[in-house]
């Protein structure tokens, strides 16, 4: 197997950043034979659950990250990633920033915000 793995995927649930359905991505990459597949959708990680449940039901290991675009200076999208459950807590709480009490999504993140966490994308 090829060890590439494409650290930029966007969803469906990126609102005009992406179009593929969470299963349609995972059939292409067991099409494609990769045993492994991230999602980093923009400012959200809604479909993470989903997408974790249709890669492990096709035998592919699941990375989630977020692309979050965060203001002044023009968008900065720091990479944000996990490859496991501690990795995941450091970019929902990252990704968490954006969204107010009211439960919308805010459009982009401030600095003020933080930084998102480091997190393990890879083992090793």
């Amino acid at each position: 197997m090829d060890p590439f793995v494409h650290l930029h995927v966007a969803s469906g649930y990126s609102l005009k950043y992406g179009g593929s359905s969470l299963a349609r991505l995972v059939e292409r990459a067991a099409d494609a034979d990769m045993d492994t597949l991230a999602l980093t959708d923009r400012d959200g990680m809604y479909g993470a659950i989903r997408f974790v449940k249709a890669c492990m039901a096709s035998g592919i290991r699941p990375l989630l990250g977020v692309d979050l675009a965060i203001e002044p200076a023009g968008l900065v999208r720091p990479p944000a990633g996990s490859s496991d459950t501690a990795g995941f807590a450091g970019s929902s709480t990252a990704d968490s920033g954006g969204t107010p009490a009211g439960g919308a999504p805010a459009p982009r993140g401030t600095p003020a915000r933080g930084a998102p966490t480091a997190t393990r994308c890879c083992p090793g």
